[in-house]
Parts: C-alpha cells; structure tokens; sequence
C-alpha cells in the first residue's frame, strides 16, 4: 500500500525550487516531482527524513538508494519492514526513480541518459534538503540494476561518496551468457563493445570507499559479485561482504536492507548530529 496522501496535499512550495512540487508520503517521508533536462520527460524521486530532521544546522548524512528494474522510487516505502528500517536511520535517505535505465547513459539513445539524471536528483536532493556536501557523509548504493548504476556512479565521480553498499548487484555486466538479457536500447547489439560499459573491469577504480557487497547465494547474479569481490582484493581495496540465503528476489532485498543500512550508518552518520 503506497502511503500518499490526497492529490490536495501536492505542495508548490516557494522555498522549493522552480518547477519542483512535493507531495508528503507520510510521516518524514516526501515525493518530489520534477522535470528532467536529461530525460526530457517528467521524472521523480522520494526522500526519507531522519528522526529530528531539521532544515537549518549542520547539514546531513545522506545515502542514495537505487532500486532495480521492475521497481519504483517508493518500492520500499510501500513495504512496510523496509519502511520502517529506513525511518528509523539517523540520515536522509533519496530513492531516485530508474524506470529501466540501469542509471547509465545510452551511448545510443540521447533519450537514455540515466546516469545524467541521476546526477540532476543527487544535485537537486541537496537543494530541497539539508544534506551535507562532506564526502564522508554521503553514501551510494543500490539492489540489482541499482547496483550496477551505484557502482558506475561512484567510478564516474569518485570525490563525490564515501560509501558503497550493494545488494544481488549486476555487477558484470552486459555480457554474453551474463544470466539477465541485455538491454539494447542502452547497450547497443555488439558483443564487441559491451565492455566498455561492464564496471567490473573498472574495480581499481572504487579505491578508497568503503564497500560492502550483500551477495544471493542463489541468485543469477552471485558469480558476478564473488568476481568483483575477488577484482577488489586484487587492487587491495578492503571490502565487506555479507552472504545470505536467497536468490535475485525481492526477499533477498528486504533481507540485505538491514545490513546496507547499518553500514552506512556505521560509515557517514557514526558522529551523530
């Protein structure tokens, strides 16, 4: 059951910027609607406020989570466990809306530039909330193609987290016989050139974050996130990885969320605020 209250609720708020309303989900949680200039369209995402959250004072920690494909912006919102888990962290936590653009821009499609709006809702979370501009406060992180799109995210501005934490992350990918269809629309028809965009070769890159990785042991994806486990190792970058029971599921998800939260936790928000 999706929290939103009626359409009245809708806020043109002057302090927010132009062109940005805001719609309350329920209790510190609010929805954002905007229109992209990467995508051309409207986009969204949703925000969780901390407990105590205030908009003047010391800014605050903030987690990027990224949902996969098949999901939506308020996914876990709508999942009453997971709502709960996120209401309780001492940060803000932004859900960006990927629809299925594995937050990475099309080098084929100009209407597929999904890591550029990821990049306007990171920029834009900072404008309608008090969120610290500290690397250290700031983590990324994501489950299936969420993974794959923090990852790149944190290869393509390696200043801008602190923090990386997965769950069941594509994160060798696209590749022939990868286990999840390649979507051409992003990734173009050519074997030949799907490397360039696959981040695992890229795994020196993710030095100096600290990462965890929430591995299915029965999902599709396992094998590609015990290959970047084992790149990490090789480029001496420390990692943490948590292996649980389950397969590319949703329950595999909600069990993974608990420890991604307590990570970032215990990596941007240890100070308090």
């Amino acid at each position: 059951m999706l929290f939103l209250l009626a359409s009245s609720a809708v806020k043109a708020d002057p302090a927010l910027p132009e062109g940005v309303t805001s719609t309350p989900l329920g209790d510190r949680i609010e929805h954002y609607d905007f229109r992209s200039a990467a995508l051309s369209k409207p986009m969204a995402f949703a925000m969780v406020h901390p407990p105590g959250y205030r908009a003047g004072g010391k800014p605050w920690p903030a987690l990027f989570f990224l949902h996969g494909l098949g999901r939506k912006e308020t996914t876990l919102i709508d999942d009453p466990a997971s709502r709960a888990r996120l209401l309780e962290q001492p940060y803000v936590i932004v859900l960006p809306r990927g629809e299925n653009g594995w937050y990475f821009d099309s080098p084929f499609d100009p209407a597929r530039h999904y890591a550029r709006y990821l990049d306007e809702v990171i920029a834009l979370a900072g404008r309608v909330a008090n969120i610290s501009a500290d690397r250290s406060q700031r983590a990324i992180g994501g489950w299936s193609a969420g993974g794959f799109g923090s990852i790149w995210a944190c290869l393509r501005h390696p200043q801008a987290f602190s923090t990386l934490a997965t769950i069941i992350a594509v994160a060798d990918f696209p590749a022939p016989n990868a286990g999840f269809p390649v979507a051409k629309n992003t990734f173009g028809t050519d074997p030949a050139r799907w490397p360039e965009f696959n981040p695992l070769s890229r795994a020196a890159g993710l030095q100096g974050l600290n990462i965890l990785l929430v591995i299915g042991e029965q999902a599709a994806d396992a094998g590609m996130n015990e290959r970047l486990s084992t790149a990490l190792t090789g480029a001496a970058i420390p990692h943490e990885v948590k292996r649980l029971p389950g397969g590319h599921t949703f329950p595999t998800v909600q069990a993974g969320l608990g420890p991604v939260l307590d990570f970032a936790r215990a990596h941007i928000a240890s100070g308090g605020n």
